[in-house]
């Protein structure tokens, strides 16, 4: 098909980007020191077509509509989206997220050809053209570890909410200040666990759950951060010669840390980033939307390039469960829910892969390059 480039108009808003989960590859990555500049690497989009989508026939797009209907209360409400381009800004209304939020209800949550055709009725497909089309793709979870209400000699380390005194971006007490017992005495505890290693892992994730002694589970959300720099644990024990390269993935340096447990707080502490929490009391995890996420379509994205709520379907590749190094096909539509520190670039998913072993298996071990295409509501 030949393809069309979109020209629009200049004078694009600046998106904010609240780090509200972080990439479990950041660990496998250099982190975030600098960051995505806003004139740097803007995408040139083209019109596509829904044959130019490989596997789309093949997708099951009815596990999107829970998704996407999740988004549209924060959709049909403000100023509607704006995706950043080389040319200005591509501007979808409110009023045509209503048109397309509203249609979403009448499909049912089973039926996946009603789904897809409903996506090519309501939605145009974009692609993402020039230097910058290929892409990385990651995975993220949620950690559960266990804990308690309150201290005892088995759960002995605090999770702290969001110290009152903390401003946004000042840079405040340090991970090894905090830790050595700055916080202590001042109320800020939500909880106590006896995993350093889990819990380090849930601040990386930015959300989590405590299976409480007392009975149920607490849901952690993000809650903010001391406003340190983000160091990637696989850098230092690479640099070290800890790890080998193509080893430091979380399942890999979990388990040196789990291995050599007197070096373990010590290299933890390389990274000075520390993450305060909130009991949401939800069911689930929540992305930096607002809204809940769901396992397997719910993306993390650089909302300096693609706003919340946009319908993105990926072709990548996704680690096999139980075949260490080998890969399989990954093609579905999710929708951009979250952010997170590593998540930076025109083309850069963050795939949310739910909660459990398997899900932590597969974020843990996820790093492929791939493309995507941007779903947007027809103008008429």
């Amino acid at each position: 098909m030949n393809k069309k480039k979109i020209v629009v108009g200049a004078g694009a808003r600046r998106f904010g980007c609240a780090a509200k989960v972080f990439t479990i590859m950041a660990l496998a990555l250099a982190g975030c020191a600098g960051g995505t500049t806003e004139s740097a690497r803007r995408p040139s989009l083209t019109v596509a077509s829904f044959d130019d989508l490989p596997g789309w026939q093949q997708d099951a797009q009815a596990e999107t509509i829970g998704a996407l209907r999740r988004s549209c209360p924060r959709l049909v409400s403000g100023e509607g989206t704006r995706i950043r381009m080389d040319s200005g800004e591509y501007h979808t209304t409110a009023e045509q997220w209503r048109r397309v939020c509203t249609a979403a209800e009448a499909v049912a949550r089973d039926n996946h050809r009603g789904a897809r055709a409903y996506f090519e009725r309501y939605f145009d497909v974009l692609a993402v053209a020039g230097p910058d089309s290929d892409g990385r793709f990651t995975g993220y979870y949620e950690p559960e570890i266990k804990g308690s209400r309150v201290p005892s000699r088995r759960f002995t380390i605090p999770v702290y909410r969001r110290p009152p005194d903390l401003q946004n971006d000042k840079p405040y007490l340090t991970r090894t200040e905090i830790e050595n017992g700055a916080l202590r005495g001042r109320g800020l505890e939500l909880a106590y666990v006896e995993d350093m290693i889990g819990l380090f892992e849930m601040h990386v994730q930015g959300s989590g759950r405590i299976a409480l002694a007392e009975g149920g589970v607490m849901r952690l959300g993000f809650d903010g951060t001391n406003n340190r720099t983000y160091t990637a644990l696989a850098k230092v024990l690479v640099d070290e010669g800890a790890l080998k390269p193509d080893e430091a993935t979380w399942p890999g340096i979990r388990a040196w840390l789990q291995k050599n447990p007197n070096r373990a707080r010590e290299i933890m502490r390389k990274n000075d980033r520390y993450v305060f929490f909130k009991d949401t009391g939800r069911s689930g995890a929540v992305g930096a939307q607002g809204v809940a996420l769901t396992s397997g379509r719910s993306m993390a994205v650089d909302p300096a390039f693609v706003p919340y709520g946009m319908p993105i379907y990926i072709d990548t590749t996704r680690p096999a469960p139980n075949k260490p190094g080998e890969t399989m096909t990954f093609r579905r539509l999710m929708v951009a829910q979250d952010t997170g520190a590593a998540i930076k670039g025109p083309v850069r998913g963050d795939v949310f892969f739910g909660a459990g072993s398997a899900a932590a298996d597969t974020a843990g071990r996820m790093n492929s390059s791939g493309r995507w295409w941007l779903l947007v509501p027809k103008k008429s």
